[in-house]
């Protein structure tokens, strides 16, 4: 009889402690993929994936020993692996609790209709189409990924739980008159039913089509509208400046100012590990602490520092449930689940609203090398953009080659509205959902 994959890894415990190992923990990850394409009318390809992969963790003469793998058929190499692990680790070893009380919040994995998506990208590729100035949809897709965590002790414990998430993208080329030009969306969606691809596919042509003959424009300071999914790149890109490690590191751009008031009074920034249209739904962390939703800004004020279990014993307080791995073979660092910014109030503007508080000013509705231009330690970020120039109220005319420039404590505190528009972060990065932000003003440089 076959073993099964627990009773498996329970013989490599007994491996491991002949070896002289102990304390031993597993991490284990489970992942399945369903994703289609379409292109001029026609399904592309479709792809599936199932995916297993297992981390070990244990300690040796009192350092942290470990090591990953991506099948079972092979234990005494893994034991081998973890021996040259002993000789060259210098880390304390520190393991988590052993598990309580197990528990398994899993969903199984249903892959969707096929055919349902199909025709449904299809008539979304169709509607983008219908735009004159766009020349190709060179990508109109849609990926669902199922991940399911199970944390497993040396005796046996495990916590199991499953994520589920869903992205349809979609990508044009326009051209007029020599001029060509490239725009790209996607979205979130908590199922294959909520999945309104047409609507996406609409509003990236019209991007695709505004950007075309775009030129620079004079520097000076502009009031700026974010567009949405440009806020979102951006501020994703500064969530390390909550992370506890980060402030005890001197590190964060809100150093010292828990407590203090650092962004407009009608913002508040949520972190919500099971909110719907997510791409992480948890229950724990992936060092077993219980996941919740918690505020970072409440009413413009900074409320929540995020802790994983090593940052948190530093100042002798409990883990917030952020204590996640970036991939399996890595140690646990800060990380997030769902963050949303939104409005205390539940005020929110159409996009032509936001111009007519506006007036006159820009719209961003592309940034270009985010990572390399903000900086989290003191906050200021310089990025290349594109976008559409506003005047009293109007959008007139398309611009590119621009930097704007600015801090992320005083784009924070300069939120004049937010937008009715919310858009997530793109797949593979960590979830942050925002609206489109009107700003007081941004440095821009141009000609």
């Amino acid at each position: 009889m076959m073993k099964t994959e627990k009773e498996t890894l329970c013989q490599l415990v007994q491996l491991l402690q002949k070896e002289g190992f102990s304390d031993v923990r597993f991490y284990l990850q489970h992942t399945r993929r369903f994703g289609v394409n379409v292109f001029e009318g026609k399904q592309e390809n479709t792809v599936r994936a199932d995916d297993r992969a297992y981390f070990v963790e244990a300690g040796k003469n009192g350092k942290r020993c470990c090591t990953f793998f991506n099948h079972l058929d092979d234990l005494q190499g893994v034991v081998e692996q973890m021996q040259l692990s002993a000789l060259a680790s210098q880390e304390e070893y520190n393991p988590t609790p052993a598990i309580a009380q197990p528990q398994d919040f899993a969903q199984s994995w249903e892959e969707p209709q096929e055919q349902v998506v199909v025709d449904r990208l299809i008539e979304a590729e169709q509607a983008a189409r219908k735009e004159t100035k766009i020349s190709c949809v060179d990508h109109c897709g849609y990926q669902e990924t199922w991940q399911e965590i199970t944390l497993m002790d040396e005796q046996g414990n495990t916590l199991t739980d499953s994520s589920r998430s869903a992205t349809v993208s979609v990508s044009v080329v326009s051209r007029e008159n020599g001029d060509t030009e490239i725009a790209n969306g996607q979205r979130s969606v908590a199922s294959l039913a909520e999945m309104d691809a047409v609507s996406l596919a609409q509003q990236v042509a019209q991007l695709g089509a505004d950007r075309l003959h775009s030129k620079p424009i004079v520097s000076g300071n502009y009031a700026v509208i974010l567009k949405n999914d440009a806020a979102a790149e951006l501020l994703e890109a500064y969530l390390p400046v909550f992370y506890a490690s980060e402030l005890q590191n001197q590190m964060s751009a809100l150093g010292n100012q828990q407590g203090q008031q650092v962004a407009a009074p009608d913002l508040e920034l949520i972190e919500d590990p099971q909110y719907p249209q997510g791409r992480v739904h948890r229950h724990f962390d992936d060092e077993g602490t219980p996941v919740s939703r918690k505020y970072l800004l409440k009413d413009g004020a900074f409320v929540c520092a995020l802790y994983n279990r090593k940052s948190a014993s530093k100042e002798e307080k409990s883990s917030t449930g952020n204590g996640f791995k970036s991939d399996v073979s890595s140690a646990v660092g800060t990380g997030v689940t769902n963050v949303l910014l939104q409005s205390a109030s539940g005020s929110y503007c159409s996009m032509e609203q936001l111009c007519a508080k506006m007036k006159d000013g820009l719209i961003v509705t592309g940034l270009e090398g985010v990572f390399a231009g903000v900086n989290t330690i003191n906050g200021r970020f310089s990025l290349l953009c594109k976008g559409m120039v506003v005047e009293n109220g109007k959008q007139v005319k398309p611009f590119c080659e621009v930097t704007i420039a600015g801090s992320i404590g005083d784009l924070l505190r300069d939120v004049v509205a937010l937008g009715d528009d919310p858009a997530p972060t793109a797949a593979g990065s960590q979830f942050l959902q925002t609206p489109s932000i009107l700003l007081k003003k941004l440095a821009v440089s141009g000609l």
